[in-house]
Parts: C-alpha cells; sequence; structure tokens
C-alpha cells in the first residue's frame, strides 16, 4: 500500500518523554513505509544528527529531528543532513530549541506547499482518466 507523503504539525507531536519503543511506534504510524529502528535512532545519535536522549526518554524535539531525517533521506545523503541538521541538534543539546522550531515551521510551511501545488498538477494531469490510469502523489 502507498501513502501520502508527510509531515506532522508540530502540535501533532507528543509533548512529553517517550522510551525507544514509543518513539519507533509513533514514527511507524507517521511513516507507516518508512521504517525506523532502534539502530538507527543510536546511529544517528552516535553520528550527531540526533543529539542523546535525557534519561532514556526521547522528547517533542528528538520526534521533530527524526521527522526531518525520515522526509530528508528522500533526496539527502546522510552526511548532507548531518551538515543541515548537526548544529541544530548540538543546539538543543544544550537546550535551545529556537533554531530548530524555526526551521521546522519554516521546512513545514514550504513542504505543505510543494505537496499542494504537486496534487493540484497531479489532479490537473489526470483529469478526463479513468480511475485506473489515476496517478497519485506516493512514495516508498
Amino acid at each position: 500500500m502507498k501513502e501520502r507523503l508527510r509531515l506532522p504539525k508540530i502540535e501533532e507531536i507528543p509533548d512529553f518523554g517517550l522510551y525507544m519503543d514509543q518513539v519507533i511506534t509513533f514514527m511507524d504510524k507517521v511513516y507507516p513505509q518508512k521504517s525506523l529502528t532502534k539502530t538507527m535512532i543510536n546511529n544517528y545519535t552516535k553520528d550527531k544528527i540526533l543529539y542523546p536522549s535525557h534519561k532514556k526518554k526521547y522528547s517533542r524535539e528528538h520526534l521533530m529531528l527524526l521527522s526531518l531525517i525520515q522526509i530528508l533521506k528522500k533526496t539527502l545523503s546522510l552526511p548532507e543532513i548531518k551538515t543541515l541538521l548537526g548544529p541544530i541538534s548540538a543546539e538543543s543539546l544544550s537546550g535551545d530549541h529556537q533554531s530548530l522550531y524555526s526551521l521546522y515551521e519554516d521546512f513545514y510551511a514550504s513542504f505543505k506547499s510543494v505537496i499542494e501545488v504537486a496534487e493540484q498538477a497531479a489532479s490537473k494531469a489526470t483529469e478526463g482518466l479513468s480511475d485506473k490510469k489515476v496517478i497519485t502523489l506516493t512514495y516508498s
């Protein structure tokens, strides 16, 4: 089954600490075809793309970074993602989340706009076609 590409609004992301298994469950619901594993999260932390959990709990800010990583992996390599998110992760580690929230909000607005334009273009392209020939915006 193909799913629409989406990025959750900040308000849709839990604002309390989640353990690793809960993070995996949340991310699997948001990105059902983009499996996230404990090993991946640990590697993102080791590579300083994601700052370490606090007492084995992951915050909303961790989930925001993981969501950005899931989307960006479609077009960027992990070293490129590290270049983009590494400094923001380091700021978050020190307790300063302002850059992360600004980036996420800006990325969300741009992402939403691009998806809307793509869906409109797909809708126009499929006008008059039978259901079997409909193009949908999906990811795998």
